[in-house]
């Protein structure tokens, strides 16, 4: 799932009418060689959460083809809360956009901030205000696109809904050309019209029980999609750059305070009753993307990588290539 850290939320002025305005970096990478850009078909995307965007460094866009601000909230209404979103990290974020290539996205939704969805996707006139919403947002914030991250629709009419909001969302992009992306969790169900409106789908091969983030969860994940009906070419294989406790699920640790605490080998997986990827683990799963011929790869989140060259982000750019 994509969540709010522990972090506090810093509250900011709203940004217009539809938009009813809330934001620590762990580490951030540097050098090395860049991630292939918007020509390449191998996508290395990135979360941002909005609440680390005021420590965060616009080189990291060396490594990322798609960075994802993280989030938006919608309301029951089709209204777009924006209110965590300082103006002065969207021109952070422009930064990044014109130095380096890198498509910029809205991620809407998330862990608690998902309650708006069931009515809004339910009610034609909700979905038609949140698409103009949408696309305001873009023109007047320069992003390529949105992220919906509705965790998670409950039942069959929800689900239907759900297509349908993106359906909605997709034909309102598709004259200005903007992406919709999505986040799900491996277990959860897409209908056919959902596979169809969608650019790529952003799987969260993450969070299972126990070892929370195993090769092994990741091979049958993509295969689990891939037999619901989504192209390989759509899937973006979700990585986590945090560990959480086996036993304790509570208990997360950031990649950087994992490396800091304990400074295991890169292909170590675990310490102290954590489980988190290591840079083997990382690099395996992108050749394993790309020899499946996905979409490419995803991290939640950048904060919680490292500076140096046990960089997650970093290993994953140089498998990119």
């Amino acid at each position: 799932m994509l969540r709010v850290s522990t972090c506090g939320l810093l509250l900011s002025a709203c940004l217009g009418s539809s938009f009813v305005t809330e934001i620590c970096l762990a580490d951030d990478p540097a050098a090395d060689s860049p991630a292939p850009k918007s020509a390449a078909k191998f996508h290395v995307v990135g979360y941002l959460p909005e609440y680390r965007a005021a420590d965060f460094d616009p080189e990291i866009g060396r490594y990322v083809t798609d960075l994802i601000y993280f989030s938006a909230e919608p309301d029951s209404e089709g209204n777009l809360k924006v209110g965590r979103l300082k103006p002065e990290h969207l021109r952070k974020l422009q930064r990044v956009k014109q130095e380096h290539k890198t498509a910029l996205l809205l991620c809407v939704g998330g862990w608690g901030r998902s309650a708006g969805f069931p009515q809004l996707a339910a009610s034609p006139a909700a979905r038609a205000r949140f698409v103009d919403a949408l696309l305001r947002f873009c023109r007047e914030e320069q992003f390529d696109g949105v992220d919906l991250d509705w965790e998670h629709p409950k039942g069959d009419a929800q689900e239907r809904d759900y297509a349908q909001l993106l359906t909605d969302i997709h034909a309102g992009f598709l004259p200005e050309k903007l992406q919709l992306t999505i986040a799900v969790a491996g277990w959860q169900p897409l209908l056919p019209d959902a596979i169809r409106a969608v650019d790529r789908v952003h799987l969260m091969a993450y969070d299972a029980n126990g070892r929370h983030a195993t090769y092994q969860l990741a091979e049958s994940d993509v295969e689990r999609l891939i037999a619901r009906g989504v192209p390989a070419e759509k899937i973006c294989l979700g990585v986590p750059f945090y560990g959480r406790g086996i036993d304790k699920r509570s208990r997360e640790l950031s990649y950087a305070q994992i490396r800091k605490q304990y400074a295991p080998e890169p292909d170590v997986d675990e310490v102290d009753g954590v489980y988190f990827n290591g840079l083997a683990t990382i690099e395996r799963k992108v050749k394993f993307a790309r020899d499946k011929k996905l979409a490419g790869v995803m991290a939640w989140e950048l904060g919680q990588d490292t500076r140096d060259e046990s960089s997650l982000l970093r290993g994953m750019s140089r498998r990119a290539k």
